[in-house]
């Protein structure tokens, strides 16, 4: 299933463009992220100010569903001041 990613900040550095399209062969979101973590070495676990975006839309049920074409996101929480 094709899946875009975007990965911003330091999370970028695990892939190979900020923005990238993958072809992921599961279906769920928490297949996703194993599936990021066996293939790039990105354990989403790890960090604890990481936000997870699927099409714009923050995510907190990682149980979800994915469609062809979902767009991912991999976000870091920024503080202002």
């Amino acid at each position: 299933m094709n899946i875009k990613l975007t990965a911003v900040g330091k999370f970028q550095r695990y892939f190979p463009a900020r923005t990238c399209e993958l072809d992921f062969p599961g279906i769920s979101l928490s297949e996703f992220l194993v599936w990021v973590k066996e293939e790039y070495g990105f354990e989403a676990e790890s960090y604890r100010n990481l936000k997870i975006t699927r099409n714009f839309t923050l995510v907190r049920d990682q149980t979800i569903t994915l469609a062809v074409g979902d767009r991912i996101g991999f976000i870091p929480i920024v503080a202002g001041g």
